[in-house]
C-alpha cells in the first residue's frame, strides 16, 4: 500500500453508517431548499472578500440542479464538479465491489495522480476568473 492509501476495515462500519445518514440528510435539505433562495447555506469567503471565484464556487447550486435533473444548469454553476462526478462514482463503485467480495478495501492514489488533480483544480480556478470566462459560461 502506498503512503496515500487508506485501508477500510469492519470497524469503520458504524462510522460509514453515520456518514451515509448525514449525507442523506444533507441531500434531502439541498434538494428541498434552493441555495439561490435561502441564506442559511455557507458562503465562499474568497468570493465574498475578493470577488474572485474559487474552484468550489457554485458547487451547492450545481448539486441542487443535479438533484433536480438539470445537467446543463449544474454545468453552468460548476463545470469541474459535474465533470468530476463520474470519476468519484468510479472510485466508490470500485471500493464497494472490493468490500462486497470480502477483499481488503483499500483506495490508494499515486502521487502523480494527486498532483494532476491539484493542477486541474488550480487551472480551473484561474480560468474561471479570466475576462472571457463569463461569456464561456464558466462563472456561476
Amino acid at each position: 500500500m502506498s503512503r496515500f492509501g487508506v485501508r477500510f476495515t469492519p470497524r469503520y462500519g458504524v462510522l460509514a453508517a453515520i456518514f451515509l445518514l448525514l449525507a442523506a440528510l444533507a441531500t434531502v435539505i439541498l434538494f428541498a431548499f434552493d441555495p439561490c433562495h435561502y441564506s442559511f447555506y455557507p458562503v465562499c469567503i474568497l468570493h465574498q472578500t475578493t470577488g474572485l471565484y474559487c474552484p468550489g464556487c457554485g458547487s451547492l447550486r450545481a448539486i441542487h440542479q443535479l438533484l433536480h435533473g438539470h445537467l446543463a444548469a449544474a454545468f453552468h454553476f460548476n463545470a469541474l464538479l459535474v465533470l468530476s462526478l463520474p470519476v468519484l462514482a468510479w472510485f466508490l463503485i470500485r471500493l464497494a465491489l472490493r468490500t462486497s467480495n470480502h477483499e481488503p478495501g483499500s483506495v490508494s492514489f499515486r502521487p502523480s495522480l494527486l498532483w494532476c488533480a491539484l493542477a486541474v483544480v488550480l487551472a480551473f480556478g484561474i480560468v474561471r476568473n479570466l475576462p472571457f470566462a463569463a461569456r464561456a459560461g464558466l462563472t456561476p
